[in-house]
């Protein structure tokens, strides 16, 4: 065979050679990605499945999806923190993954990962469940920081007008009532233990735990701030019937709440605004049952604590409200303990929705993990009319 053709065979060999050698890597590579492609097809089943398998949210309770989504949040930020490593790292990235729905990176923060609104607004309607403020006032969601709505300050009367007389102008005259949001929340600690089989309990815990402290804080600066630093110096309806003279105060020597008459409960009526009586309630601490129990004597019952629509006396709804002062039959002298009126005009504005962040930092030294649970929000009454308080005596 000669030279020539000897080196074309040799170099046909080798274009061959290589072709294969190409080929099996080929092969190689495909089966990888085919490898992840069914991890990544395994993960949506189980996606699927989770999803068909939901149930919605029991009272006082988030939707599997939504406590998974929160516990997830959770678990990246602890991931990222460093707290766990080796398979237990890998196992609960990914949990985190097939929830979140994205690749978790070293450098992700929980800032890349807000609740969606359809679960934020799960836990909104968590803490009106566990709040009277968002179940009785008005919750108005302002655009910005700082917003003005106006108040009806005067309501001049119309009046006869008569044949071919000039009609003389009557015009309301209104008020701003500035609404500055205020920053409230506080931490939720849990284990740093954190397993993939309790990613819905974690997420359920941080829910209602949040909700029910969002729902009270929410309660306490709508009934009961002071109008000092504590609260922003911000006026809860308490306060507020003070600063606008709407109180029916008790008899001299009269400084317990349990001097309180049915006729003193009945006087809150006579001072609130006639239009507000159609919509009018009673609002006070679930202890005073004891007192309105006592009323139902002589042969006269006002109270009745099992109407259609909750307690009643004399037929206007009885509203438990836990921010209010409790009974007791200690001396409290211009105690405000009592609410009469309609709610609904005491504005709960409310910018954003419920915004949480994890750190395990912060909890280092007890091995935990902190989630920081906020909120912006404020209060604003918007009419002075709509709400008495019964006051106990000076002395």
């Amino acid at each position: 065979m000669e030279t020539n053709q000897i080196n074309e065979l040799t170099s046909t060999l080798h274009v061959i050679r290589g072709g294969v050698d190409h080929l099996n890597t080929t092969v190689a590579d495909h089966g990888t990605e085919l490898g992840r492609l069914r991890q990544d097809l395994d993960g949506v089943r189980r996606q699927q499945l989770q999803r068909g398998l939901a149930r919605p949210a029991n009272p006082g309770e988030i939707s599997d999806d939504c406590a998974r989504h929160i516990a997830a949040v959770v678990i990246a930020g602890a991931v990222r923190s460093g707290r766990f490593d080796g398979p237990v790292k890998d196992h609960l990235l990914g949990v985190a993954r097939d929830v979140l729905g994205a690749e978790a990176k070293s450098a992700l923060t929980t800032s890349d990962l807000p609740l969606p609104v359809q679960y934020a607004g799960e836990v909104v309607e968590l803490v009106a469940q566990y709040g009277a403020a968002r179940r009785y006032g008005t919750v108005y969601p302002l655009g910005s920081g700082t917003v003005k709505l106006p108040r009806l300050k005067t309501d001049p009367a119309f009046g006869l007008v008569a044949a071919s007389a000039s009609i003389g102008e009557k015009s309301p005259q209104v008020e701003f009532v500035t609404f500055t949001t205020s920053k409230w929340g506080g931490l939720v600690r849990i284990p740093a233990e954190l397993d993939a089989d309790s990613v819905v309990a974690i997420g359920q815990f941080i829910a209602r735990y949040a909700a029910r402290q969002l729902a009270k804080i929410e309660d306490t600066v709508f009934f009961a701030a002071d109008g000092t630093g504590n609260y922003d110096s911000l006026e809860g309806l308490v306060k507020n019937v003070a600063t606008n003279n709407k109180l029916s105060a008790m008899a001299s020597t009269k400084t317990h709440y349990s001097d309180a008459s049915l006729v003193n409960w009945r006087s809150l009526r006579g001072v609130v605004d006639a239009a507000v009586l159609a919509r009018g309630a009673y609002y006070c601490h679930p202890s005073f049952e004891q007192q309105l129990a006592g009323f139902n004597s002589s042969g006269d019952h006002p109270y009745n604590a099992n109407g259609l629509q909750g307690a009643t006396l004399d037929g206007f709804p009885i509203r438990w409200v836990d921010a209010l002062p409790a009974y007791s039959a200690s001396v409290n002298t211009s105690k405000v303990f009592v609410l009469f009126g309609d709610a609904s005009y005491q504005y709960l504005g409310v910018r954003g929705g419920v915004n949480l962040a994890t750190s395990y930092e912060a909890g280092f030294t007890t091995d935990e993990i902190l989630v920081r649970v906020l909120e912006r929000f404020t209060i604003g009454l918007m009419a002075t009319g709509a709400v008495a308080g019964l006051q106990t005596a000076a002395s």
